[in-house]
């Protein structure tokens, strides 16, 4: 039997790691390890030999640096952001692009792809627009340029911009407003209070609805202004934070209770984000709450499971089993 030479194997000199080496390494095992991410005042938790300063900003400015040199070797680190809360709370993550995840398309696939979407018939259509726009983004040569699409304001676009235009000035002059809302074709007087988007995609308008005699939500896009009153506000309602609390946990579907939950320690920092705005104590992994729609709790487990700890409460956990269990059923008679 041959035996290799020690040219055919050159030795490799081994080096031993310095602090700053060791220090990234360990970050980024952790970013690999947790794919929805770790906040800063998690990295801190589980890496207190490198980010435990009594100086916070120091520790923060630290990460920063560690997170830009991991970014320049090549490594898609990305920050999810959340609302509003404390940059404290954004978790870092790791982006795992691999090549099989990469669709490619050949020259002549492009090509033909392209002729077909300059065809005459498809200069209006936004979807070809849209889908052509994805296609090409990294063969701008083969970009087909006769897809065009003409943006026209249509009457409902000016009606909108109409109406938002209307409720600014009604809320600058505090003036009442009567409008229809959705598919409800019955007038209702408002008196426009403030434009809120919290814990939410989309813009609201806080009103006082005379004909409920109550404040009320509206979503804008679905408000239209029929007419602009020349009326002072007769309500003098002062605006409460449960006037402001968008969360569904707020919303009364049952008898109020009090449900005390034990997390699993790397799902804390994204529970709690999950209730910012809503009141709740924590202790440690155990975090207490009060809620008359303890399902407003379900889509989160849903989509983290092993955020649930296994001393969490019995009953909530037998609820919670019912609610997937018809979720099951809803599923079966679809298929």
């Amino acid at each position: 039997m041959n035996q290799d030479s020690e040219e055919d194997f050159p030795m490799i000199e081994v080096k031993k790691m310095n602090e700053t080496e060791i220090r990234l390494f360990a970050l980024l095992f952790n970013l690999m390890q947790e794919s929805r991410g770790i906040s800063f005042q998690r990295f801190r938790k589980i890496m207190p030999r490198y980010y435990h300063n009594d100086d916070i900003d120091s520790d923060r400015k630290k990460l920063y640096r560690d997170l830009n040199q991991l970014k320049s070797m090549g490594f898609n680190i990305k920050v999810a952001n959340f609302g509003y809360q404390s940059e404290d709370h954004y978790p870092y993550y790791l982006e795992k692009e691999t090549l099989d995840q990469i669709l490619k398309f050949s020259k002549q696939e492009l090509e033909y792809l392209s002729l077909l979407l300059c065809s005459e018939t498809n200069f209006e259509n936004e979807v070809l627009l849209s889908l052509s726009q994805k296609l090409f983004s990294k063969n701008l040569d083969l970009y087909p340029k006769g897809i065009k699409i003409h943006r026209q304001k249509n009457q409902d676009f000016r009606e909108t911009e109409s109406d938002l235009t209307k409720i600014i000035q009604a809320l600058k002059d505090k003036r009442a407003l009567i409008i229809q809302y959705g598919r409800d074709k019955k007038d209702r007087h408002i008196e426009p209070y403030r434009l809120i988007r919290k814990n939410s995609e989309d813009f609201y308008l806080l009103a006082f609805d005379r004909t409920k005699n109550a404040l009320r939500r509206f979503i804008l896009p679905r408000i239209f202004v029929k007419k602009e009153l020349r009326e002072d506000f007769v309500s003098k309602k002062k605006i409460t934070n449960e006037d402001l609390n968008f969360h569904p946990l707020a919303f009364f579907k049952d008898t109020p209770r009090k449900i005390t939950l034990e997390i699993s320690p790397l799902f804390i920092d994204s529970f709690l984000n999950f209730l910012q705005g809503y009141e709740n104590e924590i202790s440690e992994n155990r975090i207490s709450l009060t809620t008359a729609n303890i399902e407003a709790l379900f889509p989160f487990f849903l989509k983290s499971p092993n955020a649930l700890h296994p001393h969490s409460s019995a009953d909530f956990k037998m609820e919670f089993q019912k609610y997937l269990h018809s979720l099951n059923e809803i599923y079966s008679i679809a298929n």
